[in-house]
């Protein structure tokens, strides 16, 4: 079970996450967006993992439109 102050963490995070929703911003949980971040010569990439043929969701595939040279989708056979 998750204690009180990491739900009091949650809880303060999303509320500063709607205050920049009320602004304009799209704003998603790193694990809706992706499995991994990754830094390779000073740039920053989103690392998602997929089976083949499996599809991005929803973030993913916003996260991916806006930035799709930092976006790696790594497919494997799992």
């Amino acid at each position: 079970m998750q204690s009180k102050r990491r739900l009091a963490q949650i809880a303060h995070e999303e509320a500063e996450a709607e205050k920049l929703r009320s602004q304009g911003y799209e704003v998603f949980s790193p694990t809706v967006v992706c499995d991994r971040i990754a830094i390779k010569d000073g740039k920053v990439y989103f690392v998602e993992f997929k089976k083949e043929g499996q599809a991005l969701r929803a973030g993913q595939q916003r996260v991916h439109d806006a930035m799709p040279d930092h976006y790696l989708i790594v497919y494997s056979g799992l």
